[in-house]
């Protein structure tokens, strides 16, 4: 794995409460943003699970159902658009 060197600006007060409990900050970093990141991924499913709400789906079958119907009729559009 390559590492990224980067400075970042933090209050001293979180620095020295981190640096009390392991004196490598980098794992202290790296663990944080992995954290964070598994946080807002979860955030952006459930949001999205939020949008389907809207459709009033119960299942995957039935998701799974209404695309398929957008699909064919896109593609019925699509082709009336090429008798033009």
């Amino acid at each position: 794995m390559s590492v990224v060197k980067k400075t970042v600006s933090i209050p001293e007060e979180i620095y020295k409460e981190a640096r009390e409990i392991s004196n490598n900050f980098s794992q202290i970093v790296k663990e944080a943003l992995k954290e964070y990141l598994k946080k807002k991924k979860k955030e952006k499913i459930l949001s999205m699970a939020g949008a389907l709400k809207d459709w009033e789906i119960e299942d995957g079958i039935e998701y799974e159902k209404k695309m398929r119907e957008e699909d064919i009729e896109t593609q019925e559009k699509r082709e009336k658009s090429w008798d033009i």
